[in-house]
């Protein structure tokens, strides 16, 4: 018996999320936060919007709690990610925020091990190898371009 059109498309779900590019200073330069997700692939900490959030909210409280940081600033927003992928049979049409971030650089990293694998600061340059979702390298490049250029005109005041 043949499936009609209904039966044989998986169901379609929206889904928004938000996060960002985390850097600091320090006396090597700048780093770039990535965290290893579930999937053991790097990348940047982000997480589902929850009701009444902005994605600015979002993006912080994710950040803080995937990695343990608390002393987080929002500098610029980077741009939107949208992409799809198939779970359990659902499509899922997904829309992440994200933002570059600045982090305190006395502030420590504890990963939250139930969500993510892994968090670590990387060098620019590190960070641009080792991120590996489509198109991400581009966002993180943007990134710190934006912070690097902050970081410059704030020490000249």
């Amino acid at each position: 018996m043949k499936k009609s059109a209904k039966e044989r498309l998986p169901h379609t779900e929206r889904q928004f999320s938000a996060g960002g590019v985390v850097m600091k200073i320090d006396s090597r330069g700048p780093k770039v936060l990535l965290i290893k997700d579930s999937y053991g692939h790097w990348t940047w900490p982000k997480g589902h919007i929850e009701k009444g959030e902005t994605p600015d909210e979002a993006a912080l409280r994710e950040i803080s709690e995937e990695t343990g940081l608390g002393r987080l600033e929002i500098i610029k927003i980077l741009g939107r990610q949208e992409y799809y992928f198939t779970r359990k049979n659902i499509k899922i049409f997904k829309t992440v925020y994200l933002f570059v971030v600045k982090a305190d650089p006395g502030d420590k990293i504890i990963p939250q091990i139930s969500e993510i694998e892994a968090a670590q600061w990387f060098s620019a340059e590190v960070a641009l190898q080792k991120i590996e979702y489509e198109g991400s390298a581009e966002f993180v490049r943007k990134a710190i371009d934006i912070f690097n250029k902050k970081e410059t005109t704030s020490e000249k005041r």
